[in-house]
């Protein structure tokens, strides 16, 4: 008897010690530079390292504005501001995992900045400038959105229409964003590859690609979310925003995403109540949709924002 409770209380220790592992690891801020060639060959951005350079070469080239705002618990947020010649809207750039706007927006920002967007090219919490230990999948990153949003509305006035855009864990950002109070001047969402909640990718990710045990895992990792992050694995979603929203929503997603599994982008779409457009590269990878059909892809966003621009 004895020697079977502390085996049980051996495996619960490992089990705890696991999670906290996990969300460390997951979780944690990292150093290291997003576009440094090691991590950029490690990464999902290895096929396309080139372009991803001359893109990111071609951010750095152009003139621009360090600003900050305060978040809603305390936290110093950074951005990069890029006006365009001819202003005719503002677009919020969101992006992914332990990436950064210049890698992920790297080759889609020349265009947008072509069509007359002045550029808001945000470090999300616990990444970049920003400050904080822990990002949070979305869950806290949503109400810095709101913040971003209001700041530029404050900044531009009522005249100017916002947009808000995000890659992978941004593109949740923005999307569990819509059913927040935002600004009237937010005309519309462009989301590319986003997965529909924390609890939904890690126990896709552990069942499909790591083969770990995903309960009573995940509740361990859900627990040590709580107590070091701050936020719940379940806590937020994007089906439930944008079935509670109004904002229009551009979709995009790779037909051969391995990471975040294209099913997750057309559980959103299904759960729209207002208008939302899914557009699905075939043979793209994630976050590559934009590299893979570039023609399609500025097809389909250039005609969801010329659609809200007035």
């Amino acid at each position: 008897m004895v020697i079977a409770l502390w085996t049980v209380l051996g495996l619960a220790a490992l089990l705890l010690l696991a999670g906290l592992v996990i969300v460390l690891a997951a979780f944690g801020r990292r150093g290291g530079d997003p576009l440094s060639p090691e991590v950029l060959e490690s990464s999902c951005w290895s096929r396309y390292r080139d372009r991803v350079e001359a893109g990111a070469a071609w951010l750095a080239q152009q003139p621009g504005e360090d600003v900050t705002v305060r978040s809603f618990d305390g936290l110093t947020l950074h951005a990069r501001l890029l006006p365009a010649p001819e202003r005719r809207g503002v677009l919020l750039l969101f992006h992914g995992y332990h990436s950064a706007a210049r890698v992920d927006f790297s080759c889609a920002a020349p265009f947008y900045h072509g069509l007359g967007f002045d550029l808001l090219l945000v470090d999300q919490r616990a990444h970049g400038e920003s400050q904080g230990r822990f990002l949070t999948m979305g869950v806290r990153e949503r109400e810095d959105c709101r913040t971003w949003a209001e700041y530029c509305h404050l900044r531009y006035g009522d005249g100017v229409p916002l947009f808000l855009g995000g890659m992978s864990m941004g593109a949740t950002t923005v999307l569990m964003a819509a059913d927040l109070p935002l600004p009237p001047t937010v005309r519309g969402i462009l989301a590319d590859c986003g997965f529909t909640s924390p609890a939904e990718i890690l126990r896709d990710l552990m069942h499909r690609k790591y083969h770990l045990p995903v309960y009573p895992l995940l509740w361990v990792v859900g627990f040590w979310s709580r107590v070091l992050a701050g936020f719940g694995l379940n806590q937020c979603s994007t089906v439930t925003s944008v079935a509670r929203t109004g904002i229009p929503i551009q979709l995009v997603h790779g037909g051969s995403d391995r990471f975040v599994p294209c099913w997750m982008s057309r559980r959103t779409a299904d759960a729209a109540t207002g208008e939302c457009h899914l557009l699905v590269v075939p043979g793209a990878g994630h976050g590559a949709s934009f590299l893979v059909d570039p023609d399609g892809y500025r097809a389909a966003a250039e005609t969801f924002l010329e659609r809200h621009l007035l």
